[in-house]
């Protein structure tokens, strides 16, 4: 679907004659728009699961817009906590290191979580066990370690897996 949309926002340039970004983002639009519409009487097989497939293009392209927006917002604020464990001597902070379980399968699931967590600021993804059911988390901050466990499953994996299962 997504070579469907960049043949549409390709078509939509060279119908407008003008080859710009701002054009090529409103093809992209106008396409995402027209495979909305008609995603239904596409029948072709898509390489996902059938969970992702009842989903169809445009549910999945929403999901990744979602995770994004979620993603900034978690790296904007880890960002404000560890500046303010930085800027404040007297913050009592207790560094590391969680064992979180996982209950995701695939290997980009898996990758793109351990990525997510290593971006955030104050965390980094240190391994993950031999039968890929376990990831290793270094933080800056570990009050709680089930409160940062529940955290990562209940936020990130959670919405990776919406993604990639």
């Amino acid at each position: 679907m997504l070579v469907l949309n960049l043949l549409l926002a390709i078509i939509w340039l060279v119908l407008q004659t003008s080859f710009t970004w701002a054009d090529f983002v409103v093809g992209m639009l106008v396409g995402f728009g027209i495979i909305g519409m008609t995603e239904a009487t596409l029948t072709w097989q898509r390489p996902f699961s059938d969970q992702q497939a009842k989903r169809g293009y445009v549910g999945r392209v929403m999901k990744v817009i979602s995770f994004s927006g979620f993603v900034i917002w978690a790296i904007i604020k880890s960002n404000l906590d560890v500046a303010w464990l930085v800027l404040n001597p007297r913050a009592a902070y207790q560094p590391g290191i969680v064992a979180v379980p996982l209950d995701i399968q695939s290997d980009l699931g898996i990758t793109l979580l351990a990525n997510v967590i290593t971006l955030t600021p104050g965390t980094v993804s240190l391994d993950i066990s031999s039968d890929r059911r376990t990831l290793y988390i270094h933080a800056m901050n570990v009050q709680d370690p089930d409160a940062l466990r529940a955290e990562i499953k209940g936020e990130f994996e959670r919405r990776v897996m919406e993604i990639f299962p």
